[in-house]
């Protein structure tokens, strides 16, 4: 129909901008990775394609997002259209993994015989704790006149 918008709504195509974001970011740090693994072969000439592929990869995944943002996407998990809102889901993300996520993910490392990977998310809940401060922190700036 001529003029008329087509909504995304809970079409399949959301579901695939959003796994295609979730790819294109997993792939942007598995290059950083990987990078830093020939970094320390001393490849410099690998770790160099590698960091050109993660920069794409990234511009890849902004992308996406910006798709579901102009095209209206109900998606606050990986982003929202305002700066105040995209804040506040990213509050809620990190206080979510602070009080329940990392805690939980530890205990059951810790009790599936991981010590280390268990200290490794108690690690995440800290830092997910000191994120959801500083982004108050921001969006009480943001507020201010």
């Amino acid at each position: 129909m001529p003029g008329h918008a087509v909504k995304l709504g809970e079409t399949q195509t959301l579901d695939h901008l959003k796994d295609a974001y979730r790819r294109e970011a997993q792939a942007n740090m598995r290059y950083h990775f990987g990078a830093r693994l020939a970094d320390m072969a001393r490849r410099p000439d690998i770790a160099r394609v590698l960091h050109a592929a993660a920069d794409e990869e990234r511009g890849h995944a902004l992308g996406f997002l910006d798709l579901l943002v102009e095209h209206g996407a109900e998606a606050p998990e990986l982003v929202c259209g305002k700066l105040e809102d995209d804040l506040t889901a990213a509050i809620e993300a990190e206080l979510h993994e602070f009080t329940a996520l990392y805690t939980r993910y530890a205990e059951v490392a810790a009790q599936e015989g991981f010590p280390e990977i268990a200290r490794w998310f108690v690690e995440l809940a800290k830092a997910g704790r000191t994120h959801a401060l500083w982004l108050q922190q921001c969006l009480d700036q943001l507020k201010k006149p």
